[in-house]
């Protein structure tokens, strides 16, 4: 929620967004592991959605790094070497109640 947050207010999120990214890539590998083990052997069928689920969650983990690599960013800052730059050019903010009208007038 804080990455969104500070996303919609047009400010730097590069450490709160390389969280949310971590934590959902844990957090939907192990919920994907679990629907596998409380399916049993139908956890590895095609029969279910079990199985792809679990296929999907691995991905960003095996293919893409990104459990790595967002462990590495967070100890970084943690640790105090790695800093965000200044942006030389600040974000806008999104617009929220303009959005609302655009919807409700729809």
């Amino acid at each position: 929620y804080r990455a969104g947050e500070l996303k919609n207010a047009g400010k730097r999120n590069t450490r709160e967004t390389s969280l949310a990214k971590w934590q959902a890539c844990d957090f939907a590998n192990q919920a994907a592991d679990d629907a596998v083990q409380i399916h049993g052997a139908n956890g590895y069928s095609d029969e279910y959605p079990a199985e792809r689920y679990l296929r999907n969650s691995k991905a960003p983990v095996i293919y893409e790094g990104t459990r790595e690599i967002h462990t590495v960013m967070q100890a970084e800052y943690v640790l105090g070497y790695r800093k965000d730059k200044q942006l030389n050019k600040m974000l806008p903010a999104w617009e929220v109640e303009n959005e609302r009208r655009k919807v409700s007038l729809k």
